[in-house]
């Protein structure tokens, strides 16, 4: 890795685990030489050095100029992290311009063995503090991801209650610079010290001494470590693990409240990611250059429930991150993801009408639920919805037969009636339609009790007949020969 990237990221906070009497050892020397003023803007009060007594040769950028650069942009910043973190922070925020670097040594001590040191966040005071003398060979964008990598710490401290240690601390404030044409987050030295065995474990990286003790392993692997959890996780998962830890004992049971799983487990998955990392996920990031692929697998497997739900956090972040062209292509996926929701929808429905025997409704949600499917492109649950409506076709086709056999009995067709109602019913059976199989059985019931009573009928209509025509035969014959009866 080249020493850019260590010189860029090494905004080391010794300072902010440090108790108060190791930020000024005795009286202060060249700094009660400085003429300090102030500069406020929105958020940020810039002191600056108008000038510094009893010094020759001033070799720094300082003055009202360098204030002015730096309240340019230093606001918008703080605005950019507010819509990130969804959390405002308390503010004005210091932010000390030192015009020397001796004036530097003199609250950041470390820093006189440490050249790469550019700046620090101190949470103690609200203060960022800046090195100018050492801000002399960046870019203008390297400048503002100097104090974005720095304000970022304020936010992680704010949203843990000061509890987020130095590992993703480090690896937080990494992952939310910008990318610019001459920073290199190439993980070689991290990969080399991968293939050594060298990484530090996550228990290691939660201390300081362990992180500052080997900072060009430990710099990258913290932000490896923020990269797979957002990558794995999304970015508003890491932001409840912030939370977390404000109200947790430890990382450990943060890490098990925001992510259900033990740390232990996510680490042993964040090394087998490891590899897929080094080939090129390290160019990943939510804040600047998300990546849909895995949400969009979660669309074209027809996983629309999940991906809705990570869709939805996904356009959020987006919406505040200048990702126009990621943006547009995450809120189709969405759109994509909730027709595919409807369409499921229909297809539960058409299947729950068909438990109930609804079987116009089946036919209705089935065909509005291919309909949706093939427009979405996706075929594979269509089979299945096209069984609901034949069955359902089936199903009302045997309603209609019970009907026409209902029919068939009142105009005493028992026979046609009989044929169409135990079919009906048969069939009625088959598809579970227990309602529909009782009706056509009752009216099988209702056709045989019928026609006992016609044959009953036509007895008693039978007798009727012979009675009355013995009585008119005998009648006859007491009108021919009255003297048989009255002999008889």
């Amino acid at each position: 890795m080249p020493k850019k990237f260590l010189a860029l990221l090494l905004p080391i906070l010794f300072l902010m685990w440090l108790p108060g009497p190791a930020l000024a050892q005795g009286p202060l020397r060249e700094t009660d030489d400085i003429d300090w003023q102030e500069l406020k803007t929105e958020k940020f009060i810039i002191v600056y050095a108008d000038r510094v007594s009893g010094l020759a040769n001033l070799d720094c950028s300082c003055g009202v100029d360098e204030a002015e650069r730096y309240a340019a942009f230093s606001d918008q910043i703080y605005d950019d992290l507010v819509a990130i973190f969804e959390v405002e922070i308390n503010t004005p925020i210091n932010l000390r311009l030192f015009p020397t670097e001796e004036s530097y040594y003199e609250v950041n001590p470390l820093a006189r063995q440490l050249t790469g040191v550019i700046a620090h966040a101190l949470n103690s005071r609200d203060e960022i503090a800046i090195a100018l003398p050492r801000t002399k060979n960046l870019t203008d964008d390297e400048i503002v991801n100097n104090i974005r990598h720095e304000l970022t710490h304020f936010f992680a401290s704010f949203l843990s209650d000061g509890k987020l240690k130095a590992g993703f601390q480090e690896g937080i404030a990494q992952y939310l610079e910008k990318p610019t044409d001459r920073a290199n987050y190439d993980p070689a030295i991290l990969q080399q010290a991968f293939e050594a065995g060298r990484l530090l474990t996550w228990s290691e990286l939660d201390q300081a001494e362990s992180v500052y003790s080997d900072p060009q392993v430990a710099y990258p692997q913290s932000l490896s470590i923020v990269s797979f959890l957002v990558d794995r996780y999304s970015f508003p998962s890491f932001v409840k693990f912030l939370q977390a830890s404000a109200t947790e004992p430890g990382f450990r049971s943060a890490v098990q409240t925001a992510y259900g799983q033990s740390a232990d487990e996510l680490e042993q998955e964040w090394l087998a990611y490891l590899p897929e990392y080094f080939a090129g996920r390290w160019q990943i990031n939510a804040i600047y250059a998300y990546d849909l692929s895995r949400v969009t697998e979660l669309v074209n497997k027809a996983a629309y429930t999940d991906a809705a739900a990570e869709l939805a956090e996904i356009v959020t972040l987006l919406e505040t991150t200048n990702q126009t062209d990621t943006l547009a292509k995450a809120e189709a996926l969405l759109a994509r993801a909730h027709q595919g929701q409807t369409a499921g929808t229909l297809a539960d429905e058409a299947r729950q009408a068909l438990q109930s025997g609804n079987y116009p409704l089946v036919i209705e949600k089935g065909n509005a639920a291919i309909n949706t499917y093939e427009a979405l492109n996706y075929r594979q649950r269509i089979p299945e919805i096209q069984v609901y409506i034949h069955r359902a076709e089936l199903g009302q086709g045997a309603l209609d037969q019970l009907s026409r056999g209902e029919h068939l009995l009142g105009s005493f067709r028992f026979f046609e009636a009989e044929n169409q109602l135990q079919q009906a019913t048969v069939l009625l059976q088959s598809l579970g339609n227990q309602a529909g199989a009782e009706q056509g059985q009752a009216l099988l019931l209702q056709s045989a009790w019928q026609q006992s009573l016609l044959a009953y009928l036509l007895l008693a209509v039978g007798l009727t007949i012979l009675v009355f025509n013995g009585l008119r035969r005998l009648i006859n014959r007491v009108s021919a020969d009255p003297m048989e009866i009255e002999f008889t």
